[in-house]
């Protein structure tokens, strides 16, 4: 189970990726503008440390920490979705 979470956070951390590319393409400038580069390079940063994590526990046992750490991280690639969102909204607004 923790194995399918850490897949499931590690895709969803990619979408974020790809999104976050769309959006700084579609950000004429301005702070998020400028900010941007620097979200962009935070969520390449933690999705290879979700592939990493994934890697180094891949042999591991299940246990509660595992999962745990999985759910964590799933969670927090579902919060960065949700902040892309509200930027767009935002820029979509401006």
């Amino acid at each position: 189970m923790e194995k399918v979470l850490l897949v499931l956070g590690l895709l969803v951390m990619v979408y974020n990726l790809l999104y976050g590319l769309r959006l700084k393409r579609a950000v004429p400038g301005g702070v998020i503008g400028e900010r941007s580069g620097q979200m962009l390079f935070l969520i390449a940063f933690f999705a290879l440390a979700y592939l990493g994590v994934l890697l180094l526990t891949w042999n591991e046992p299940s246990s509660l920490l595992l999962f745990l750490l999985s759910l964590i991280l799933l969670l927090g690639a579902v919060f960065v979705y949700l902040v892309l969102r509200l930027v767009d909204a935002i820029v979509a607004s401006l």
